[in-house]
Order: C-alpha cells, then sequence, then structure tokens
C-alpha cells in the first residue's frame, strides 16, 4: 500500500492516525451503528486494498499498512486457533485471505445500517415537514380538534390526501390541478356525507324530476329544447353550427346576475343552494335588483316530502315551494346556521316566481340552450370534486348523483376546451373562487358526472 493511501486513511479516519504503542480509542458509547461503522468501512477498504497487494506483491507494506489498520481491523482478523493477530500488524496472507467474506459480510451489514439510517432520517425530515405543513393549514383554516389521537387521526388523513393531490397534478396530462382546501382532512367517506346529499335522497329527487319532466309542456317554460333525429341524436348538436342558435359564450356573473358564493357548511342543504341562486340571478334579470335571498327558510320551511333540511332535497320542489309562498326572506333577515330549525317565516317576501320547469333531460344541447337564457340548476355526482383546485374538470366521475349546484354560464379555453361554468356552495376558498369549469360537450349523453341529467330553472 502506496503512500498516496495511507495519508487517505489518515485524512478520512483519524482515528487511524496515532502514535506507536498508543491504544486505540474505544468508539463512543453515545455512537450510533451507523457512525461506528464508517471508520470500519474506511478501514476495510483499505484491508481488501492489502489483500490485493500482498497477493501480487509480498513486500513490507503489509505490515506498514497493517500498523495503521489493526485498531479496527484485527478484533474481526482471528486466526483458526482463536488467537487475534499480533499487534505488530504481522499475520498471514492465507489467514487474512481466509477472514476476508467474514469481514465483507460485516462491511455489508454496516453499509445496510447507514443507508437504513440515511433513509429513516429522510423520512423522519419529510414527516417534520409535513406537520410543520399540517398546522399551517390548520392555522389557515382555523382547524383545532378535541384531543390528541384525534389531532393524529386527521393529521394521517390529511397527509394521505396531500400525497394524493401531488401524485394526481405531477400526472401532467390532466386539464385541472388539485389542490389542499378547508377539506383536506377529511377522508373521501366523511366529505361526502358531510356535503353532499344521501343517495336515497337524490334517488328521490330524480325521480321528483323525471314527474315534472313528464308533466312540463314547453309553453309553462319558455324554453325551446333541441330537436332530435328518428336516433334520438341531437340533430342540431353534432358540430359548432349548433353555436348559430346560442351565444359562443355566456358568464351571467358579467351581467351582475349573480350574488357571492356562499358555504353551506356541514349540512347537506346544496338543494336550497342551487334553488336560491337560479331565483336570485332569474330576480336580477326580471327587476335589474340583485338580492340575497334565504336558503336557511326553505331549510326550516319546506316540508315537501322530497325536501328534508340537512338531509337532503329536491331543487325542483324548493321552487314551487317558493312560488306557493310568495317568495323568500331575505338572507339577511333570514340568515343561515347550517342546521335545521324552526320556521319562522321572514316578514318581506322577496322573490316571488310562478314555479319551475325542466330542461330537457341528457341533452347538453338543451342545457346550452337554457344557460344562455339564465342559470340552471342541475344535480351531479360530486365525488371527484373535494380536492379540485383550478382548470377544467374532465373526471372521471361515477354514476349517479349527490349535490345540486347552478350553472351560471359556459365558454371555451384557450386551447378550446369547452366548459360549464359552476357555481358550488362550499365558500370562495374551494375550487376557482368557490366556482368549477367542467367538460361541456363530452360523449356521455348525461354530460360530464350527469350535469345534463336534470336540469331544472325557476320561472317568473
Amino acid at each position: 500500500m502506496g503512500p498516496s493511501s495511507v495519508a487517505w486513511a489518515l485524512h478520512y479516519s483519524p482515528s487511524l492516525a496515532r502514535p506507536t504503542n498508543s491504544a486505540a480509542p474505544p468508539l463512543s458509547k453515545t455512537a450510533s451503528p451507523a457512525e461506528q461503522c464508517i471508520p470500519f468501512l474506511i478501514s476495510l477498504l483499505l484491508f481488501l486494498k492489502t489483500i490485493d497487494d500482498a497477493c501480487r506483491d509480498r513486500s513490507p507494506r503489509l505490515a506498514a499498512a497493517m500498523y495503521y489498520l489493526s485498531p479496527h481491523v484485527q478484533p474481526w482478523l482471528l486466526d483458526q486457533s482463536g488467537h487475534q493477530a499480533t499487534s505488530r500488524g504481522v499475520t498471514s496472507t492465507a489467514t487474512m485471505a481466509a477472514t476476508t467474506s467474514r469481514s465483507l459480510a460485516l462491511a455489508l451489514l454496516c453499509a445496510i445500517l447507514l443507508l437504513a439510517g440515511g433513509a429513516a432520517a429522510a423520512s423522519g425530515g419529510d414527516m417534520r415537514r409535513m406537520m410543520d405543513r399540517f398546522h399551517a393549514w390548520r392555522a389557515t383554516h382555523n382547524r383545532t380538534y378535541a384531543t390528541a389521537g384525534e389531532r393524529q387521526r386527521r393529521f394521517e388523513v390529511y397527509r394521505r390526501n396531500v400525497e394524493h393531490v401531488e401524485a394526481t397534478n405531477r400526472r401532467g396530462d390532466l386539464s385541472y390541478q388539485l389542490g389542499e382546501n378547508q377539506f383536506t382532512d377529511l377522508t373521501s367517506d366523511e366529505f361526502l356525507a358531510a356535503h353532499t346529499m344521501p343517495p336515497g335522497q337524490a334517488l328521490a329527487a330524480r325521480e321528483a324530476f323525471m314527474r315534472r319532466l313528464n308533466a312540463t309542456t314547453r309553453a309553462a317554460g319558455g324554453l325551446v329544447v333541441a330537436e332530435h333525429d328518428g336516433n334520438g341524436h341531437d340533430s342540431s348538436y353534432s358540430d359548432d353550427a349548433f353555436f348559430g342558435q346560442v351565444p359562443y359564450s355566456v358568464d351571467w356573473r358579467t351581467s351582475g346576475a349573480v350574488t357571492p358564493v356562499k358555504h353551506q357548511m356541514s349540512c347537506g342543504s346544496c338543494w336550497a343552494f342551487a334553488a336560491v341562486a337560479s331565483i336570485e340571478s332569474l330576480y336580477k334579470l326580471r327587476t335589474g335588483r340583485l338580492v340575497s335571498l334565504s336558503e336557511q327558510e326553505l331549510v326550516d320551511c319546506d316540508h315537501t316530502p322530497t325536501d328534508s333540511g340537512c338531509a337532503g332535497g329536491d331543487p325542483a320542489s324548493a321552487m314551487w315551494w317558493v312560488a306557493r309562498n310568495g317568495g323568500l326572506a331575505t338572507a339577511c333577515e333570514y340568515p343561515y346556521e347550517s342546521k335545521q330549525g324552526q320556521c319562522r317565516r321572514g316578514r318581506v317576501r322577496v322573490g316571488w316566481i310562478r314555479g319551475g320547469a325542466a330542461v330537457e333531460s341528457n341533452s347538453e344541447a338543451a342545457l346550452e340552450l337554457a344557460v344562455a337564457r339564465q342559470p340552471v340548476v342541475v344535480c351531479i355526482n360530486a365525488d371527484t370534486l373535494q380536492h379540485y383546485k383550478s382548470g377544467v374538470l374532465s373526471g372521471p366521475c361515477a354514476a349517479g348523483i349527490n349535490h345540486a349546484v347552478t350553472v351560471v354560464g359556459y365558454g371555451a379555453d384557450a386551447g378550446a376546451s369547452r366548459y360549464w361554468i359552476v357555481k358550488n356552495s362550499w365558500g370562495d376558498g374551494w375550487g376557482e373562487g368557490g366556482y368549477v369549469r367542467m367538460e361541456r360537450r363530452v360523449a356521455a349523453r348525461e354530460g360530464l358526472c350527469s350535469i345534463a341529467s336534470m336540469p331544472y330553472y325557476p320561472v317568473m
């Protein structure tokens, strides 16, 4: 072993540099297994180099090298009689060769310890960063938990949701982005239970809608739906020629006909919010006054069989309740409480309507015609909306409906992606300021997430 090799060992393993006849300093009792392995690995590399040199050239370099290596190598270099090699570092090449495999095994063990220690340290660092991120998220959303156990459980849910969000965004082939919001510490089941309608209630709403659709005449609503060819397809909806009948894009927000986004909170009252939003917009279009109306009055007072307060309801039934009761109280007079209470009936009635009418089911063309004239209530499947942040949502969506929202326009982005502009009721911290853009003109006749399955609008 040449001088350069010895100098390298002295530089990277200071414990090898010692005066003659001095005892090898013991490893620190507080050192980790990985830290204890470092000098041994360095020594072992030099030791194996020494064996190679000795096999080629039995020169005095062997003894000189072993002088430096012995404090770390000797404990593992035992001859067959069990005696330690001499302190002068003189041992036979055969003995060293015989112990090489054992040394390699020990080196492998140390390497594993080093790798495991490094991985654990990295994992611990990642977990600390995630915990810091969770604390920041809690501060942003003013979230507290009753116990330390619940806080830990919510952290685990938050961590899994963040990992899902980041993995989805890394795909790079989607037209939308996911992100953190007020629902990031909820499981999917918890989110759906608290912020959408129960499946049974949604089914009741669907059945009620179909009955009204069969009873609705074109004269009642004044909206003309797209005609069909003999095969049941929209004859005017095969290409852009359809846009000769309606504007290329519509956004009722720019006309001042849409109230600010509201928040239903942990109450399945989306049906009331969707119905009220459409009535507010129609009232503005007919009278020039934009007034925020009371969803709470519907939650408390509408006892139509299909409407059950925070347990879900039918937006169409809600419109007819408003028609029968001479309008609604204002949101200021009858504020939202996120729970069903005793009916108080506001004194001031605003937003009187004659009733509601259905848009042809399972026809995005008919829905475009309707939205071109006024905002329209639709029911969708909201299973994939929990983490939506921005962009044009393109699915996938499960079958069925569990949430009511209001379509307030439609358009297309620079990439020619056609979309619906949908007003939600989960607050302005969700999505694009409380809105979601959903892909329009998809292959499925019911539209993306069943958006065209049961549209309904108020009539004044």
